[in-house]
């Protein structure tokens, strides 16, 4: 365990940073805002409909797919109380892998305890966001041994 963070949870958190680092620095900042915000939903696009079939035939993202991470709202908790599932590439990346990260970094995982889901959407992120870095033109380059 790193800090208050399972191994796991640190070691996803670390990918998504390194992810996001060449994602900026190498044409994948959003258009849309004077920061450098990673353009997850432009990754997502050119990946296509494809990655999200693939994934979601292989079973190794089920809970992610199904239940993804809820966000947290000020003075009504976790939203929403039922979560929809994900059913595009798009959603993929935006209600899965990138919430998965938020909700660790900003304090709404792993602080109090962790549930088997908690563990299993870390897990499944996981396994998405390298399945996309083996196979994104630009970005496999930088990660040749995820």
């Amino acid at each position: 365990m790193i800090g208050h963070l399972p191994e796991q949870a640190a070691a996803f958190t670390a990918l998504f940073a390194r992810v996001e680092h060449v994602m900026i620095r190498n044409g994948y900042a959003r258009s849309d805002q004077k920061l450098a915000f990673a353009d997850w939903q432009k990754l997502a696009r050119e990946l296509g409909d494809s990655f999200y079939e693939e994934v979601r035939i292989s079973a190794l993202a089920e809970t992610l797919l199904a239940e993804p991470p809820r966000v947290y709202h000020r003075e009504k908790g976790f939203l929403p109380l039922v979560q929809e599932p994900i059913v595009d590439v798009v959603q993929l990346f935006t209600r899965g892998v990138c919430q998965v990260r938020h909700n660790i970094v900003h304090g709404q995982k792993f602080v109090e305890q962790a549930t088997p889901r908690d563990h299993a959407l870390v897990q499944e992120a996981e396994v998405v966001l390298a399945k996309a870095l083996r196979r994104h033109p630009v970005l496999k380059g930088f990660f040749a041994e995820t």
